[in-house]
């Protein structure tokens, strides 16, 4: 099983997905990234939900 990226930088790519004045290359390569790791936006955004909670306890 492949390593996933830390959480801010998936954090990061999925507010990149959603920003409109970004190019739409830059949107599709970071859309790209996040469904290889994830299989979808959806699943990213589940994996940050899941996961912000206790990275917030934790620190």
């Amino acid at each position: 099983m492949q390593e996933l990226p830390p959480l801010t930088l998936v954090k990061t790519w999925l507010d990149v997905v959603q920003q409109l004045d970004i190019p739409i290359t830059i949107r599709d390569k970071r859309s790209k990234l996040l469904s290889y790791y994830f299989g979808s936006i959806a699943q990213a955004q589940s994996y940050v939900e899941e996961n912000n909670d206790y990275y917030h306890r934790v620190s």
